[in-house]
């Protein structure tokens, strides 16, 4: 049998649950596309579906390699795919409830599979898929801030410093809105250079009386954020939102429209978001490189909320 290098868990728990150990090499099944992975994010749903908070939501095989997202080279390539070749660079994403990314090797669906953008490094392309998917289906697909319509908008984005928020913020930015955005106070040179024309840090200032009305609000914290959103949005407007904490919808009171991003990974938003990065609509946030063998310590800082800036990447050697 034919082994890699991986982490794992076997129970859900805390960070101490991941191990680096030896696992089977997969294979592509027909449609699949074998990688050898170079780089992989870490995400908030990686160390959430770890710890056992996501099981009504996805179902888990143990033992589970986590890994929402990655970038390498094309090793095999199973019967059917076209498109994609061996030696081709590329980036990938997987799901949840599959087999993940924090690994030497990974298997995705072939339409799952797009090319790297040649500007881009591999620990930038795995930073930048899972990120710019959230940002994308929500401001374009889901509030409908399209190229041509997103000038004039006034568009508020929550967690302006986070990796989602960071590339919503250049997004809008690219698309010609006027872009709010809450951060810490440390981070509000950092959000105004991504392009937001104003940085509200929260530590400081209630976002709610320093802004005049906006047409989209994209939540990415959701609780009493979400609750304190709605009185900033102009009537019709949209209140689009990731899960994060439990919101109140109050779309009827405020005569506005709420909205959950669902997120997906269809081949057209794979490809949009590569495009951008190709076109230098945007630039991956990378926060912080780790060898793969310290993918708990990278769980462990997301969980504990010390990441910021963009995404922690994993590198695989």
């Amino acid at each position: 049998m034919h082994t890699m290098t991986a982490i794992c868990y076997e129970r859900f728990g805390g960070p101490e649950v991941l191990e680096l150990r030896e696992a089977a090499k997969p294979s592509p099944l027909p449609g699949q596309v074998l990688v050898a992975v170079k780089a992989a994010s870490v995400i908030p749903a990686d160390w959430k579906l770890r710890a056992g908070h996501l099981q009504h939501l996805f179902v888990v095989t143990f033992p589970k390699i986590p890994g929402r997202d990655g970038a390498g080279v094309v090793e095999a390539v199973g019967d059917g795919v076209e498109g994609v070749a061996v030696g081709d660079e590329v980036a990938f994403v997987t799901q949840h409830t599959e087999q993940g990314s924090h690994a030497q090797y990974a298997v995705a669906n072939a339409a799952s599979v797009v090319a790297k953008p040649a500007g881009l490094s591999f620990i930038e392309a795995a930073a930048l898929m899972h990120a710019g998917v959230c940002a994308w289906i929500a401001l374009e697909e889901t509030a409908g801030l399209t190229a041509g319509q997103g000038t004039g908008n006034r568009v508020l984005i929550h967690g302006g410093a986070g990796a989602i928020g960071g590339m919503a913020v250049q997004l809008a930015h690219h698309r010609g809105a006027f872009v709010a955005a809450t951060c810490s106070a440390r981070n509000a040179d950092f959000v105004r250079a991504l392009g937001a024309d104003e940085a509200i840090a929260y530590d400081e200032v209630d976002f709610a009386a320093a802004l005049e009305p906006v047409d989209i609000v994209l939540d990415l914290i959701g609780g009493a954020v979400h609750r304190r959103s709605y009185p900033v949005l102009k009537r019709g407007g949209t209140l689009v939102y990731l899960i994060a904490e439990p919101i109140e919808d109050r779309s009827a009171e405020f005569g506005v429209r709420t909205v959950l991003a669902p997120i997906h990974d269809d081949r057209a938003a794979l490809e949009a978001v590569v495009r951008l990065a190709g076109e230098g609509a945007w630039r991956p946030l990378v926060s912080a490189v780790m060898p793969l063998a310290e993918g708990a310590e990278a769980q462990r800082l997301l969980e504990s909320g010390a990441n910021s800036r963009g995404r922690i990447v994993l590198t695989v050697s």
